[in-house]
């Protein structure tokens, strides 16, 4: 298991967090999505199969581009 940990300045609400966990859930191989709106952060804890590029796009896709920590 991997944790991946983002700074993804466009979340400004809980709508913004659940609909991050809700896209990321979908994805096979994510475990667990942990989103923190006042620091704007948001941990992926996934398989090692999953790339950090992958997620980024991910972010991307759903509207919430991210800076990778």
């Amino acid at each position: 298991m991997v944790k991946s940990a983002f700074f993804v300045p466009d979340i400004v609400c809980d709508g913004c967090a659940n609909s991050i966990k809700n896209s990321l859930a979908k994805v096979t191989g994510i475990d667990k999505v942990d989103v923190d709106v006042h620091l704007k952060s948001v941990t992926v804890e996934h398989h090692e199969g999953v790339t950090v590029k992958q997620l980024v796009e991910k972010f991307d896709d759903i509207g919430f581009p991210v800076a990778y920590e």
